[in-house]
């Protein structure tokens, strides 16, 4: 048995939701879809009433609301200004798309494809910070209202705003290091999470996790865990981990674990009295010292609070192709926990809503609107085109619109599409028909397509001065049929993980070293690659 709360869904969209955000101070709800298309709705009790619906031209990196107006940056290079009728008010060309945005008071920093820093603001001329300041490329931010901390990829931190760069972290370790995560305190404390680079097997660092205050390092401890998501909190800020546990971080550097999710963390926040995280298919809470839990059709990685009222909203995507979409669905703080069995915790978006039960009369009826009444609006129209009740049935493979099939000896092959469409046209068949069908249904079922690994190609590379170079190591090549790859894991020739993203760079030493990834997708399907890296003596080669 397991806590949870009411919960309902507030819309089915059209297609699968991809970005979510909510206002800040009015009741507005917007999301995105696959299908390009942006709705803008107002929230009610225990729905959405739609304001507007409108297509845009480029696939959607990034929204949210930002004082009078809906943002949304696309990934082909601008970054595009709507009011709440989704009438377009002005586009601004950002060169490479925009990667993440955050506010900034009446500005907007944002991240580009390219990895630059802008300032944007709506009907002013755009900064590129990076041009004005030299920066290189930037992999992650944190605003405050008066300053922006980035990362970039070499591992250096610095502060910055319009005016310049007013703070650097100082580097640590021989060999570079890599952030892997930042975030801002409610007092505006910087934390930071770091980790070295490897140069040989079994030299990798810990997890670090350190803490700036005014510029001056106040906390530094080892972690076991990977910072992947935070935000602030009344007594600090609440961080979301790898290992699927959430910490109410302290102002004085203190952690306090106050959920353990079981799954990478996706989101988390604190609201009024409540902390709120979303891993794996559930959302789960922590309120008056109760913890509680939600089951979500898709993996809701777009999880929000409206600050208004005790509402979370929240949506995601069950990384399937072949589904409906899923639900965007609200979750009500105010209303008392109960305690249910765990299965029962998908029935808010599996209701199919009463069962129909028919008398022997009404199901055997001549009368046709008897059955039509009893139908959907597409049945109806299916029922519409069926043959009249003196006319032969045609059989199943007339109903999927083929040939009739060839003698007897000839092999029919069917797809899926062709099996879905007979079974929703077909209403007999003969033994010979439900065998095929079947037989190929199987067929269909014992298909597999595993993830394909893609190390990159092999590399040879001239070491510098003092006999080392760094490499880097790019898996992204890897694809999935379905587009379900779930991790990434690069390992050394002694069989010890070095990353589980895309991407690496190592620094390494003169010789011929080996590394193998290892791609897994959410069936567990996976496959290996290998890439083997030659560094030469420089004053030699």
């Amino acid at each position: 048995m397991v806590l949870t709360r009411q919960v309902h869904a507030l819309v089915k969209p059209e297609a699968k939701v991809k970005h979510l955000c909510l206002h800040a101070e009015e009741d507005l709800v917007a999301w995105a879809e696959s299908n390009q298309t942006i709705t803008i709705g107002r929230l009610e009790e225990t729905d959405v009433a739609v304001e507007a619906h409108f297509p845009v031209p480029q696939r959607v990196s990034f929204m949210l609301f930002h004082r009078t107006h809906l943002v949304i940056g696309d990934d082909l290079g601008s970054i595009s200004f709507y009011d709440a009728a989704g009438t377009l008010l002005e586009s601004q060309e950002i060169d490479g798309g925009v990667q993440t945005c955050e506010p900034m008071g009446l500005k907007l920093a944002v991240i580009s494809g390219m990895g630059s820093v802008h300032l944007v603001q709506f009907e002013r001329p755009s900064q590129n910070l990076s041009e004005q300041y030299g920066l290189g490329d930037v992999l992650q931010m944190v605003v405050s209202r008066n300053a922006i901390h980035v990362a970039q990829q070499n591992g250096s931190v610095l502060t910055l705003n319009e005016e310049g760069i007013h703070w650097r972290r100082p580097t640590r370790g021989e060999h570079g290091e890599r952030i892997t995560g930042m975030g801002l305190t409610r007092n505006g404390s910087l934390f930071l999470t770091r980790e070295g680079h490897a140069l040989v097997a079994g030299d990798e660092e810990a997890i670090e996790f350190e803490l700036w205050e005014n510029g001056a390092l106040s906390l530094r401890k080892d972690l076991r865990m990977r910072l992947l998501t935070s935000s602030e909190a009344n007594l600090g800020a609440v961080l979301g981990f790898d290992d699927g546990t959430v910490h109410l971080l302290h102002e004085d550097g203190r952690m306090d674990e106050v959920l353990s999710t079981g799954y990478p963390v996706f989101s988390c926040f604190e609201h009024q009295s409540s902390v709120v995280a979303s891993s794996w298919f559930y959302i789960h809470g922590f309120t008056n010292e109760q913890t509680w839990k939600v089951e979500h059709q898709g993996m809701p990685q777009m999880l929000h609070a409206h600050s208004g009222r005790d509402l979370v909203v929240f949506a995601g995507d069950d990384q399937n192709d072949y589904t409906e979409p899923e639900p965007i669905g609200c979750i009500d703080l105010k209303s008392e926990a109960w305690e249910t069995d765990a299965a029962e915790l998908s029935g808010w978006f599996q209701n199919a809503g009463p069962q129909v039960l028919l008398t022997a009369e009404q199901l055997y009826s001549d009368d046709s609107d008897d059955v039509l009444m009893h139908l959907t609006a597409d049945e109806r129209a299916s029922y519409g085109d069926a043959p009249a009740p003196g006319q032969p049935t045609s059989s199943l493979l007339a109903a999927m619109g083929t040939p009739e099939p060839t003698p007897a000896s000839s092999e029919t092959v069917l797809d899926e599409n062709e099996l879905m469409e007979a079974l929703n046209s077909s209403e007999e068949m003969s033994l010979e028909e439900t065998g095929l069908l079947l037989n190929a249904l199987s067929s269909a079922v014992d298909e597999v397509h595993p993830p394909k690994a893609m190390a990159g190609d092999d590399q040879r590379q001239q070491a510098e001065a003092d006999g080392t170079c760094v490499v880097l190591l790019d898996g992204r090549g890897s694809y999935d049929p379905h587009d379900q790859i779930l991790r990434w894991s690069w390992h050394d020739g002694q069989g010890q993980e070095l990353s589980d993203t895309p991407q690496l760079k190592l620094r390494l030493p003169v010789g011929q070293h080996t590394f193998e990834l290892r791609v897994v997708d959410r069936q567990g399907s996976w496959t290996t690659d290998s890439v083997a890296v030659h560094v030469v003596d420089g004053s030699t080669s």
